[in-house]
C-alpha cells in the first residue's frame, strides 16, 4: 500500500512539473488552481480530520475527479474506481492514461528541443556571472576607501576657501558689470557705424540690450555723457525709421518693431503707424479721385476748368495704380472723348475705364485696410483700437463717397448712351437722320423689324449689367472687411451703397429718356423756327418735319420706355440686389414712369412758354431726379428745371423768342398720344414685368394712376392747343387793331370792295388750317391754301336767308332818330347779337379746359379771336355812313367763307354770330346807319372781282 502511495506521489509531482513547464512556455497562469480537461469543481475537504466528502465524481463522467487538485485523495479514488468500474472501462481508461502520458512526454521533449539553445545560453550566462562576481567585494571595498578620501579632501578645501568665497563672487559680478559698461562706452560709435551701413535693426537691438544699464547708471559720473550720446543716436535712429515708415508703407511692421525697441511709448507708435497707413490709404483714394475726375472730363461730365491743374506726382501715382494695359479701356476712352468733345485720350492720356477704376479701387483699398487692421492687432494691445477705428472710419467714408461717385458716373454714361444723348444732354444723331429713320419706319408700317426706335442710340442696354457687375465686386470685398472691422458696419454700408446706386441708376435712366425727348423737341423747334428755312412756310418740307417729328417723339416715348423697363427688370432677377427693399424698388419704378409723364408735361409747357394748368402743378412732386448726385450735365439740367418750375408757379419760362406755333400743335398731338396710347402701353408693360404689385410711387414719387395721368395729359394738351390758337391769334389781333386804327372811319370813301383785313383773316385761317391738316388729318392739306381773294370773290355764294342779313330791309332812320334810339327790329337784332356774344364767351371759357383737336375747331377758335378783336377795335371808333356800309360789305363777304371754315365745329354758330355782333356794334357807333341791299352788295363784290382780274389778281401785302 505504501509502495502504491509512493508511485502515485511521484506521478503527481511529474505531472505538476510538466504543467508548470507548459504554463511558463505558453505564458499563461499557473494551472494548479484551474480545471484541466478531466477536472471538475470539487467541494473543499472537511476542515476536521481531512475526511473526503461522501460523494465522489464518477470516473467515466464529464466531471472526472480533479487529479491535480490539492484535495485529491488518490487512494479513495482508486478504490472507488476499482469497485464501480467494469473491466472494459478500466482497460479503456488505462489506454487513455498511457496515451496522455505519452503525449505529455512528447510535449516535454519538444519543449526541450525548442528551448535547448536558451538553456545553453542561460547556463553560459550564469557561469559568466559567477566568474565575474569573483573579487567584487574587494573592489567595492577599495572604491569606498577612495570615496572617503575624496570627501575628506573636499571638506578640507571647502574649509580653507569658505572665508574668500563671497569676495570672489563679488569680484566676478564686478568683472561682468565692467564688461557691460565697456560695451556701453563703445555703444555710440557702434550705433553710428550701424546707421551709416543702414543696419537699423542691428542698431535697435544694441540699444535695447544697453537700455536697462543706461537707465540704472546713466545719471552717474562719466555715464552721463555716454547716455546723452546714446540717446541722441536713438533719437536720430527713430527719426530715420519714421521717415522710412512714411516713405515705405510696406515695411511699416518692421519699422514699428524697431522703433519700439528704442523705447518709444505705445501711443506714439500707434499714431505713427496709423498716420503711415492713413497716408497710404489717402494716396490710393487721391489717385482714384483724379482718375474719376479725368474720366468725367473725358466723358463730358465735367468741364476742363473744373479739373484744374493736375499735380504731376499725383498723376504718376494714378498711372501706377491704373496702368494702361487694356485695349478696351482705350476704346472706351476714345468713344467717350468723341461723344463729349474733349479727347483727352488723343493728348496722350490713356485713361482706364470706369469699371476698371471701380474694381481696382475696391480691391486695393479694401486689401490695404484689412491688412492695416490685422497688422495693428498683431503689433499693439487692444487698448488702442479706438484710434484704428477712428482712422478707418474717416478713410472708409471717403472710399464710399468715391465709389458712389464712380458708380453714379458709370450709370450716367450708360443712361446717356442708351437714350441717344451725350453727357450735355444733346442728341447724338442729327435731326435729319432721326427723321429719315422715322420716315422709313412709317413707310414700312408698324410691323416692320426696324422702326423709329433705332434713333435711340443703344436703347437695348441701359447699363444694368455693368452696374450689377461693379456692385457685386464692391459687395463681395466689403464682406471681407466685416470680420476685422465690424465697427464700420461694412455689410450695412454695402447694402446702402447698392440701394443708392440702383435708385440713382433708375432716376438717371428716366432723366436721360426725358432729356432725349426734350432734346428732340428743341431740335424740332429750331428747324421749324429757322428764318427763311424750308419749314418757314407750309409745304412738303414742313409737313415732313411735323409728321415724322411726331413719329420720332412717339417712338422715343413708347419704345424707349419699354426697353428701359425691360432692362431694369434685371435688378429683380438678382435677389441680392433688392434684398430687403424689393417692394420699394418696384414702387420707385412705377413712380418714375408716372413722374416722367408729369414732368414732361411741365417741361414741354415751359419750353413753349405756355402756362401750366393749376392741377398739373399740384400733381407733380419732387422726385429723386431732383436730388441726383451725378455730375452729368443732363442730370443737372433736369435738377434746374425741377427746382425752377415750382418757383415759377408752373408758368411758362422766358426762353427768348417765342416758339413757332406749329411746335405747340405737334406737342399737343404728342400729349394726346401719351394720353390715349403711351400711358396704356406703360400700364400693360408694368403689369407684365411686375404682376400683382401695387402701382404706387413710394414716398417720394407720384403713384402710377392711369386715370389721373390721362387727365393731366389731357389738360396739358388743351393748354398747348389754346397756346397754338393764341399764338396765331396774336398776329391776327395785331393786324386787325393796326388796320382799324389807321382807317378814317368818319371820311371813308364809298365801299368798292372788301377791306384787305378780311382777306388777311381768311388767308391766315386757311394757312393755319393747312398747317393743322399735317398732324390732324391725312393728306397734304393743301386744298384750302389756294383760296386767294379773287377766287373767294368769284366762288362765293350769296348769303340770303341769314339769321341777320343786315341789308336795306331794316328801316332807315334819320340821324336824330338813329342816335336817339333804333327801330324795334334793329334793336332786337342788336340784343340778339349781344346775347350771342355772351354765349360765345361762355363756350370759350369752357373750351379753355380742353379745345377740341380738329381743324374746324381750331379755325373757329382763331376766327373768334380775330372777329372779337375787330369788334373791340370798332367799338372805340365813330363811323360815318360810308364806313358803316363798308363794314356791312365786309360782313357780307366774310359770312359764307366763315360758314365753310367752321363747318362741323361745335363753336361754328357762335363764330358766325360774331358777324352779327360786328354789325350791331357798327350800327351803334355809326352816325347815319344806312344799310345797303343784298343785291347791291353782290354787285359791289362782282365789280371788285372784275377789278381784281384786270389787275392780274395781285396778292395783297400781308400785314402780319
Amino acid at each position: 500500500m505504501a509502495a502504491t502511495t509512493g508511485v502515485t506521489t511521484g506521478t503527481a509531482d511529474k505531472a505538476s512539473k510538466v504543467k508548470s513547464l507548459l504554463a511558463s512556455y505558453y505564458d499563461i497562469d499557473d494551472l494548479d488552481g484551474g480545471n484541466s480537461l478531466h477536472d471538475s469543481p470539487r467541494p473543499a475537504p472537511s476542515p476536521a480530520g481531512g475526511r473526503l466528502p461522501s460523494a465522489l465524481p464518477s470516473p467515466g463522467g464529464s466531471d472526472a475527479a480533479a487529479l491535480n487538485a490539492s484535495y485529491f485523495d488518490p487512494d479513495a479514488y482508486l478504490k472507488r474506481v476499482l469497485r464501480e468500474t467494469r473491466l472494459a472501462e478500466l482497460t479503456a481508461r488505462q489506454r487513455d492514461l498511457l496515451a496522455e502520458v505519452a503525449g505529455l512526454d512528447c510535449d516535454m521533449q519538444m519543449l526541450v528541443y525548442e528551448n535547448y539553445s536558451k538553456f545553453i545560453t542561460a547556463t553560459d550566462t550564469i557561469r559568466q556571472m559567477s566568474s565575474s562576481m569573483e573579487g567584487m567585494d574587494d573592489r567595492m571595498r577599495a572604491l569606498r576607501q577612495l570615496i572617503d578620501g575624496v570627501v575628506a579632501t573636499s571638506d578640507e578645501v571647502h574649509g580653507k576657501l569658505q572665508q574668500r568665497q563671497q569676495e570672489v563672487e563679488e569680484l566676478g559680478a564686478v568683472r561682468a558689470l565692467m564688461a557691460k559698461l565697456q560695451a556701453v562706452f563703445d555703444l555710440p560709435p557702434k550705433l553710428r557705424a550701424a546707421m551709416e551701413r543702414e543696419a537699423y535693426e542691428l542698431a535697435a537691438d544694441w540699444y535695447a540690450d544697453a537700455a536697462p544699464l543706461l537707465q540704472k547708471y546713466g545719471h552717474k559720473g562719466a555715464f552721463k555723457k555716454v547716455a546723452s550720446e546714446v540717446e541722441a543716436c536713438a533719437r536720430e535712429l527713430a527719426g530715420i525709421l519714421r521717415r522710412r515708415l512714411l516713405a515705405a508703407p510696406d515695411q511699416a511692421a518692421e519699422c514699428i518693431q524697431m522703433i519700439a525697441k528704442l523705447g518709444e511709448p505705445t501711443e506714439s507708435l500707434q499714431e505713427d503707424f496709423l498716420e503711415c497707413k492713413r497716408q497710404r490709404l489717402e494716396g490710393l483714394l487721391a489717385a482714384a479721385g483724379l482718375a474719376l475726375k479725368m474720366l468725367a472730363v473725358d466723358r463730358g461730365l465735367l468741364s476742363p476748368a473744373e479739373l484744374g491743374t493736375v499735380d504731376e506726382g499725383l498723376r504718376q501715382r494714378m498711372l501706377a495704380m491704373f496702368p494702361p494695359s487694356s485695349t478696351q479701356d482705350a476704346a472706351e476712352g476714345q468713344a467717350g472723348g468723341a461723344a463729349s468733345g474733349t479727347g483727352l485720350q488723343q493728348a496722350g492720356q490713356e485713361l482706364p475705364s470706369l469699371h476698371r477704376v471701380i474694381v481696382e479701387l475696391d480691391g486695393k483699398f479694401i486689401t490695404e485696410l484689412t491688412h492695416t487692421a490685422a497688422l495693428f492687432a498683431e503689433l499693439f494691445p487692444p487698448g488702442g483700437r479706438k484710434r484704428l477705428i477712428k482712422m478707418s472710419r474717416e478713410c472708409f467714408a471717403r472710399y464710399l463717397k468715391l465709389t458712389r461717385r464712380a458708380l453714379s458716373d458709370a450709370a450716367a454714361i450708360a443712361a446717356a448712351g442708351a437714350a441717344g444723348i451725350n453727357s450735355a444732354g444733346q442728341p447724338l444723331l442729327p435731326l435729319d437722320e432721326s427723321l429719315r429713320a422715322a420716315e422709313a419706319a412709317a413707310e414700312e408700317g408698324p410691323g416692320a423689324a426696324a422702326g423709329p426706335e433705332d434713333s435711340i442710340a443703344a436703347g437695348r442696354h441701359w447699363g444694368t449689367a455693368g452696374l450689377l457687375e461693379g456692385l457685386y465686386v464692391v459687395r463681395t470685398d466689403l464682406a471681407r472687411l466685416d470680420s476685422l472691422l465690424p465697427e464700420l458696419s461694412p455689410k450695412d454700408r454695402g447694402a446702402e451703397l447698392v440701394e443708392h446706386s440702383v435708385r440713382q441708376h433708375v432716376s438717371l435712366c428716366f432723366a436721360a429718356l426725358e432729356r432725349r425727348l426734350l432734346g428732340a423737341a428743341e431740335a424740332l423747334r429750331g428747324a421749324l423756327g429757322a428764318p427763311g428755312g424750308p419749314a418757314a412756310r407750309n409745304g412738303e418740307a414742313k409737313r415732313r418735319l411735323l409728321v415724322h417729328g411726331l413719329g420720332l417723339l412717339q417712338a422715343l416715348m413708347t419704345q424707349g420706355m419699354g426697353r428701359l423697363l425691360r432692362s431694369l427688370k434685371e435688378y429683380e432677377r438678382q435677389k441680392w440686389v433688392l434684398a430687403g427693399w424689393g417692394e420699394v424698388f418696384v414702387s420707385a419704378v412705377h413712380g418714375q414712369v408716372s413722374n416722367l409723364f408729369l414732368s414732361l408735361c411741365q417741361q414741354l409747357l415751359a419750353a413753349v412758354q405756355v402756362a401750366a394748368p393749376a392741377s398739373l402743378g399740384a400733381a407733380v412732386v419732387g422726385s429723386t431726379r431732383s436730388s441726383v448726385e451725378s455730375a452729368a450735365p443732363f442730370a443737372a439740367i433736369q435738377r434746374r428745371h425741377s427746382q425752377a418750375l415750382p418757383e415759377a408757379g408752373g408758368g411758362g419760362g422766358d426762353h427768348g423768342a417765342p416758339p413757332p406755333p406749329a411746335l405747340l400743335l405737334l406737342l399737343c398731338k404728342l400729349c394726346r398720344f401719351a394720353e390715349q396710347e403711351a400711358v396704356g402701353s406703360a400700364l400693360v408693360l408694368l403689369q407684365q414685368l411686375y404682376p400683382e404689385r401695387q402701382l404706387s410711387g413710394g414716398e417720394e414719387l407720384p403713384a402710377f394712376l392711369p386715370t389721373e395721368l390721362g387727365r393731366q395729359l389731357a389738360a396739358t394738351a388743351g393748354a398747348l392747343a389754346q397756346g397754338y390758337v393764341a399764338a396765331h391769334g396774336e398776329a391776327l389781333t395785331l393786324a386787325v387793331s393796326s388796320t382799324t386804327q389807321t382807317t378814317d372811319w368818319m371820311h371813308h370813301r364809298e365801299p368798292r370792295a372788301p377791306r384787305e383785313v378780311c382777306d388777311l383773316i381768311l388767308d391766315k385761317v386757311a394757312e393755319v388750317d393747312v398747317e393743322a391738316s399735317y398732324l390732324l388729318e391725312d393728306g397734304s392739306g393743301g386744298a384750302s391754301s389756294g383760296h386767294s381773294r379773287l377766287s373767294r370773290i368769284h366762288s362765293r355764294v350769296p348769303s340770303a336767308g341769314s339769321a341777320a342779313s343786315w341789308d336795306s330791309s331794316l328801316p332807315a332812320h334819320s340821324h336824330s332818330s338813329s342816335r336817339a334810339g333804333l327801330g324795334l327790329d334793329a334793336q332786337g337784332a342788336y340784343v340778339e347779337a349781344s346775347v350771342g356774344r355772351m354765349l360765345s364767351a361762355g363756350r370759350d371759357r369752357g373750351a379753355a379746359g380742353g379745345l377740341e383737336l380738329s381743324r374746324p375747331a381750331i379755325a373757329a377758335a382763331l376766327l373768334s379771336i380775330a372777329l372779337r378783336a375787330l369788334v373791340d377795335a370798332l367799338r372805340q371808333q365813330t363811323l360815318g355812313r360810308a364806313a358803316f356800309q363798308q363794314v356791312q360789305l365786309d360782313v357780307h363777304y366774310l359770312r359764307p367763307e366763315l360758314q365753310r371754315l367752321v363747318a362741323g365745329s361745335a363753336d361754328g354758330p357762335a363764330v358766325v354770330q360774331l358777324l352779327d355782333e360786328l354789325m350791331a356794334v357798327a350800327m351803334e357807333r355809326c352816325l347815319e346807319p344806312l344799310l345797303l341791299e343784298s343785291s347791291v352788295l353782290d354787285r359791289i363784290l362782282a365789280s371788285a372781282k372784275l377789278a381784281a382780274g384786270s389787275q392780274q389778281a395781285q396778292q395783297p401785302v400781308s400785314l402780319l
